[in-house]
Parts: structure tokens; C-alpha cells; sequence
């Protein structure tokens, strides 16, 4: 733990194996590759300890400029979780004895002062990045007090240069320490050549770690020679040695661990930070691996999973029982799931286990966006108030273009739902996708004032990942790779080649010559303008039930403030598209129930002039109602009513 001097506390327990976390990763998250690591060690005999350095740089950086303009968690924050597009954090740990030469310092810079980073976070860059050498021989002292004989580095994200740089010092410093790296920053290539490249790592594990490392501290621990393990990269006679990576995982989920976190939060009870942190803190939880969808149908720009891409999970109860007793042992009820597509059948039967154990718990989950209500419904009873949902576009041929097997109605409906339930959906729109249409962006960006009552998206280029189908078969989608993006010749000096197998995100041009930024132009504009609205416009349409009629009021930010009522059959037309549905589908639920008084033809016409009103979407011949329910509490004052006509089945009135 940081002391309120600015060192790191000294371990004084002897362990076999210490594990390590490096800045910059979300401060608000336990490690939890550390955490089953640890656990992976202990239930066979072997000692070992984590060590949450991102929290301890944290502290550093505050200890050392204290007196001055204290660097913060939010700045910290920026560089880990906004910045990592250009690898700030890890430029901020190219310091010696990793990197002696800053020549390509002002270069990087510049480069990244062109992809938008602001002033103010490169002077904080450049701020920390001066505390970084005191830091990491501060760090090396705590982790050597311990006298490991194994050091094992988590790389993820931004986590490169800083666990390279530390584990090249305590290489210095104890030549027989063995430094073991792992993590998804080693993945195939790129852990091949990390290897090949940086001879003070002794050991990269390719692929999941659970069985692997235990056998290579085994090894170590007990002086013989290193043995052959599946993704295994070890050295002979000085000579790194690849073993082949499995296509398929190894670990099953029954052998995976409860992540301890022990560590990290005891190093949070004790920073002068801890009162500004702990609220925002959230336990990360693993129910399962791989993507069900991906195996089915990879979606064209994911470089997630490569050889993890099958899917597997924890039974219902044993996910529930680890959440509780980590619950109940750190006192959080906070939890962020790692997993990269939510396993459907743990909506019925995790849910209901989290919401018996009547503890007021709250979950983030990944999952697609083709969830019914019902489903939803259960997400928000469990606890589930934010999603990930992959919804990537509201273009439907744009969709099939990624492969996605959702449609823009989907898309749509499920943020409706989201607002109406609670749940925030945390979704990006992507553009670049080769082959799209221009015309579906005018389209989109003609659709975007009618949702502004929605949670609003990111709105971003593609990138060009490894281990997705783009970087797999580049000239089968008409993209031409150009190499890795430019940040990373500033962060490793290797030969060009080994950089093309370290890097996980590449330029790319588009073999028929488009530039996307040309016609997304205008819908990037109005996405910034749904943003700006968003504090007045959530909840802007929305409509209340009355006894055989419905009432909906429009206050959405840049349209015509309208109150509308709907009786009789209007109101069961408008309610009949809270999923989506076609006027034929309406006409005969309406004649199921005896209702024979209007005719598909007549719906239609009726649904289309509420599109036109702006109160419906769309999609060839299915309708989706844009307004939200509200619930009696919400509800506005009482309004003026603009009425429907019934024999019309218009939208008329007087204003």
C-alpha cells in the first residue's frame, strides 16, 4: 500500500509467486485475472500474493502533487478509459530502462494531438509521466520485499510498456527471478512476439492461464526443466520456443476459481483516495467465456475470443453463490461482468437466485440487442440497470453487412424499452463498414430527431482488428491492409515486422476508394446535437394508459410540442406496435377479438400518418411506437388533448 509519503508498502510475507496489475487500467475495478490466478495457485499449496499497482500509481501520482495541482483519479480515468485509442498510458511508461531515447517523443504528440487529444491531457500526460521512474523502483521494492521467485505480469489494453518496463527492472535487479507474462495483449502473434523481442520475459502464456501457468511456476519452483504446455513461449539455450496455441479453450468453467480481490481492497481501505473512489467501485464477476452468436456468425469487425470464440458458462448457482459471498466479503454491491455476450438461460435462472437473496444488488452485462421484453423485464428486477447490446447501427442492411442477426427496428425497440425500464444502454453507432450504403446515414440522420427522447450512442469510425474476419480475409470484404496504426512505432522499437505481429489494431483503405467521412458527415452532427439534448429530452415522449384510451404526450426537443389522445381502437393500434409489428398482424389480432371494423389496408394508412407525426418507425412493413410508458408516479401534469379521429383513424385536431 502507498504510504502518505509516496512509497509503495514493502511486502513482508515471503511468497512463491507474486501477480501484478498495472497502470492503466480502470481504477474502479478489481483485477480479476489476478484474483483467479492467485486462487489458481493457492488450492494447490502454492504461496502467492496480487499486487493492484494501478491503485498504487494512483496514490503516487496524488502523494507527489499534493502541493501543488494534485493529478486525480478523473485525469487517471481520461488516459485509461477515453485515451486508449492512441495508447497514452503506455507512452507514459516509455521511460528508462525500457526506452533510453525520447527522440520520437514530440512526434507522438503530434500524432496524437491530431486524433483529437486535448492539450490539457497531454500536459497531464506529460506530468505523470515524470513520476513514473520513482513509481516503478518504488514498485519494484514492494514486489521484491516478498522474495518471489516468479513475477507474473496481466496485460491488457494499456498495460504493455508499463509491465514490460517494471519486469525488466526487477530482472536487473534479481537475474533469477523468472517473469511470466500473460494476459490479452498476448494473444497468438502477439505473444510470440513479445518473447522473441524482450528476452528478460522469460515465459508469454498464450490463451487462457488457469492450467498453464500453475504448471510453469510448478516447474520453476521445483528446478526442472520447463515442459512443453499448450501456447506455451519458453526459452532454450536462449532460443524462444513457441508451443502451438490450441484452436479451441482447454479450461473448463468448472475449474475456474472465485477471483480473490483481497489485496485491491485493502490497498483501497488505506489511500487518501479511498472516500472519492469507493463509491464508484464495482466487482468484476466471470458467469462465462466465449460468444454463442460469435460461434454461430463472427461479426465481421470483432476481434474478440480468436481461439475462446466457444462458448461456455457457469451453472446459475454457483454464478449466484460467488456474486453473494464476494458481496458480503468486500461489502460491495456493484458488479460488472466480464463476459462478452450474456449466456440467455441465466435470465431465467440466475436472475431469479439474485433477486431471492433480496440484497439491493446492481450489474452491468454485454448481450445482443434481440431481447424481448419479458427478458428486459427480468434484466431490471435482478439488479441489471446497464447494458452493453452490441447494437452497432440502426440500418438494417448495414447490419447484415456485420453479420450482426439483429434488424434496425431491434435496435430501436430495445432502447425503448431500456428507457421505459431503467437500464442504461451503453451503445455506439459505427460507420466505415465496407460495402455499406451511403444513402442508410441521411437516412439515420433524418431518424435521429425523432429519438432524441433515447439514450444517446457514440458515434465512431470501425477499427481494423486482429482475429477478426476484416483482418482474416481483408480482400474477400475489400479492405487493403496498410499496417499498424501509427502509435505503435513510438511505443516499441522492433523491426517492422515483428510491430505487424505485436499490434492488435491496423490502418486500412477501402479497395473501391470510399472515405466514409464524406457522407457521415451530417449524421455525426446530429448525434453531437443528441447529446447536447440529452438532460431535456429523456422521457420527452411518453405516453400514460386510461380506460379505453391512451394519452401521449411529445415535448422532444427541436419538433412541435404536441399532447395527444388516442380512444378505442387507435389506442389498441398504437399499443399493438410496442415490439413491432405489420397492420395485417394488427388486423387480425383486432378480428380474434371480434373486432371487424377496419381493414389492414386502413391501419396501415393510419400507422403510417403517426410515422409521419413522428410517433412510429418504420422498417418495410413492420411499425414500431416510439413513446415511452411512464408510470403514475412520472406522469406530467394533466395536458390539452389533441384527439384522434376514429372513423378517419388520423391524427387530428386542434393544436
Amino acid at each position: 500500500m502507498p504510504r502518505r509519503g509516496g512509497k509503495l508498502a514493502r511486502n513482508s510475507t515471503a511468497v512463491a509467486v507474486s501477480i501484478v496489475s498495472m497502470p492503466f487500467k480502470d481504477l474502479r475495478h478489481p483485477p480479476i485475472q489476478l484474483g483467479i490466478l492467485q486462487r489458481c495457485l493457492e488450492r494447490v499449496g502454492i504461496p502467492a500474493q496480487s499486487h493492484s499497482l494501478e491503485l498504487a500509481f494512483m496514490d503516487h501520482l496524488h502523494t507527489k502533487t499534493v502541493g501543488s495541482e494534485p493529478l486525480t483519479i478523473g485525469q487517471y480515468q481520461r488516459v485509461a478509459t477515453q485515451e486508449f485509442r492512441v495508447q497514452l498510458g503506455d507512452w507514459i511508461f516509455k521511460v528508462p530502462p525500457y526506452a533510453e531515447s525520447a527522440s520520437d517523443d514530440e512526434e507522438y504528440i503530434a500524432y496524437v494531438r491530431s486524433k483529437g487529444v486535448s492539450e490539457e491531457t497531454i500536459t497531464t500526460a506529460l506530468r505523470m509521466r515524470t513520476l513514473v521512474p520513482e513509481f516503478l523502483e518504488a514498485a519494484a521494492d514492494e514486489l521484491l520485499a516478498g522474495m518471489p521467485r516468479v513475477v507474473g505480469f496481466s496485460s491488457v489494453f494499456q498495460q504493455n510498456i508499463a509491465s514490460l518496463v517494471l519486469a525488466k527492472i526487477l530482472k536487473g535487479r534479481n537475474p533469477s527471478l523468472k517473469i511470466v507474462f500473460g494476459g490479452g495483449n498476448c494473444d497468438a502473434q502477439m505473444g510470440q512476439t513479445i518473447h522473441e523481442c524482450f528476452p528478460w520475459v522469460d515465459f508469454v502464456i498464450r490463451g487462457e492461464g488457469e492450467r498453464v501457468f500453475v504448471e510453469v511456476v510448478r516447474d520453476v519452483l521445483e528446478g526442472r526443466p520447463i515442459r512443453p504446455q499448450a501456447g506455451l513461449c519458453y526459452r532454450v539455450d536462449g532460443l524462444s520456443i513457441a508451443v502451438p496455441q490450441p484452436g479451441e479453450p482447454q479450461v473448463p468453467m468448472d475449474e475456474v476459481p472465485t477471483p480473490t480481490y483481497d489485496d485491491y481492497f485493502e490497498r483501497l481501505a488505506r489511500t487518501p483516495l479511498r472516500s472519492e473512489l469507493w463509491p464508484e467501485v464495482a466487482v468484476l464477476f466471470e458467469s462465462s467465456r466465449g460468444c454463442w452468436w460469435g460461434a454461430k456468425s463472427h461479426c465481421t469487425f470483432c476481434g474478440l475470443n480468436n481461439s475462446l470464440m466457444r462458448f461456455r458458462s457457469k451453472p446459475a448457482s454457483r454464478v449466484a453463490e460467488e456474486i453473494l459471498n464476494m458481496a458480503a466479503r468486500y461489502r460491495v454491491l456493484d458488479f460488472v461482468a466480464v463476459d462478452d455476450i450474456i449466456d440467455l438461460r441465466h435470465i431465467s435462472e440466475l436472475f431469479p437466485l439474485l433477486r431471492a437473496s433480496e440484497a439491493d444488488l446492481a450489474f452491468f452485462y454485454e448481450t445482443k440487442a434481440n431481447l424481448t421484453k419479458d427478458q428486459l423485464r427480468a434484466f431490471s428486477a435482478a439488479g441489471v440497470n446497464a447494458i452493453q447490446p452490441g447494437i452497432e447501427s440502426l440500418s438494417t442492411p448495414i447490419l447484415r453487412l456485420m453479420r450482426k442477426g439483429v434488424t434496425g427496428l431491434q435496435n430501436l425497440r430495445l432502447l425503448k424499452w431500456c428507457a421505459e425500464l431503467g437500464i442504461k444502454p451503453s451503445w455506439n453507432l459505427l460507420y466505415g463498414f465496407p460495402g455499406e450504403p451511403p444513402e442508410e446515414y441521411e437516412r439515420m440522420r433524418e431518424l435521429v430527431p425523432s429519438l432524441v427522447h433515447l439514450e444517446p450512442p457514440g458515434f465512431m469510425p470501425i477499427e481494423l482488428e486482429r482475429f477478426s474476419p476484416y483482418f482474416d480475409r481483408p480482400t474477400e470484404f475489400g479492405i487493403e491492409i496498410l499496417g499498424p496504426l501509427p502509435h505503435y512505432r513510438y511505443l516499441y522499437s522492433i523491426a517492422p515486422e515483428a510491430l505487424s505481429n505485436l499490434a492488435y489494431d491496423f490502418e486500412y483503405r477501402y479497395s473501391d476508394g470510399r472515405d466514409p467521412e464524406t457522407y457521415t458527415r451530417d449524421l455525426a452532427e446530429a448525434v453531437e446535437r443528441w447529446h447536447e439534448l440529452r438532460d431535456r429530452a429523456v422521457g420527452s415522449l411518453s405516453y400514460r394508459r386510461g380506460p379505453g384510451f391512451l394519452l401521449v404526450q411529445d415535448r422532444r426537443p427541436g419538433l412541435e410540442a404536441a399532447d395527444y389522445r388516442f380512444d378505442g381502437i387507435e389506442a389498441k393500434i398504437l399499443l399493438a406496435c410496442d415490439a413491432g409489428t405489420t397492420a395485417a398482424e394488427i388486423c387480425r389480432q383486432l378480428a380474434a377479438a371480434g373486432d371487424n371494423s377496419v381493414d389492414a389496408l386502413e391501419i396501415e394508412g393510419y400507422l403510417q400518418e403517426l410515422v409521419d407525426a413522428k410517433l412510429m418507425y418504420r422498417e418495410a412493413k413492420t411499425f414500431l411506437s416510439l413513446a415511452v410508458a411512464v408510470s403514475s408516479a412520472e406522469a406530467p401534469p394533466p395536458p390539452q388533448t389533441r384527439e384522434a379521429n376514429h372513423s378517419a383513424l388520423s391524427v387530428v385536431g386542434s393544436g
